[in-house]
């Protein structure tokens, strides 16, 4: 009883994920997570700027995309999925989109890429076509959330996951658009530095966010 006692999973453990995860999915669980890890002291940062997880002792993140880092160990979650909406009131202004050629008449809300801080075209697939568009921005941030709050007034078009779009489809607050068309998926990883020697309290994480993701995300994510 002593020896496991004193193995079991302990320590500060530093572990980075997306804002929207962090606030929607983690931060509402992580009670859960300390109870059952009473020796783990956790620090949550969220953020969706790509941290070198090396560079500034991140234990554990959160990453969605293609991993070019081979310095990084990964274990895929799955695929999430995203969707093309607006807000009822830029509908009202400016009309649905009955093709996607329309979309290049529209504007969309710019949502920048920290690490590239260039605005990302719209891009839908159907069965084997995938089309890509150069929708024009008028508001453009590198903040998810301040780019929510943007789509919600009525300021563009705007490509969410479906676990953050979800409840304002639901409501009314957000309506989608070209329905029969889909967006890319992006795969989602957990990510640990393949440098060090994974601790307990890092596969503890793991295992329990993997878990939580899949539970969650539920119907949004194509499990792997």
């Amino acid at each position: 009883m002593l020896r496991k006692g004193g193995s079991a999973p302990a320590g500060h453990l530093r572990v980075d994920v997306p804002v929207a995860m962090g606030r929607l999915v983690f931060a509402p669980e992580i009670r859960g997570f300390l109870e059952r890890y009473p020796k783990i002291k956790l620090e949550l940062g969220c953020t969706d700027r790509s941290t070198d997880l090396v560079h500034e002792g991140v234990d554990c993140a959160l990453r969605g995309g293609a991993l070019p880092d081979s310095s990084l160990a990964a274990r895929r979650v799955g695929d999430l999925r995203f969707t093309l909406c607006a807000a009822p009131h830029y509908i009202e202004q400016h009309g649905l989109p009955g093709t996607p050629e329309e979309l290049v008449r529209h504007h969309q809300i710019g949502y920048l890429l920290a690490s590239t801080a260039r605005l990302r075209p719209v891009r839908l697939t159907r069965e084997a076509r995938g089309l890509e568009f150069e929708v024009p921005a008028r508001f453009l941030t590198t903040d998810s959330a301040a780019a929510l709050s943007a789509s919600l007034d009525g300021l563009g078009l705007i490509v969410l996951a479906e676990f953050v779009a979800g409840h304002y489809l639901a409501s009314g607050a957000l309506v989608r658009v070209l329905p029969v068309w889909q967006c890319p998926s992006l795969p989602l990883h957990l990510v640990t530095p393949s440098t060090r020697k994974r601790a307990a309290r890092v596969q503890a994480f793991m295992d329990w966010a993997h878990a939580l993701l899949l539970r969650r995300l539920g119907p949004h994510i194509d499990a792997r």
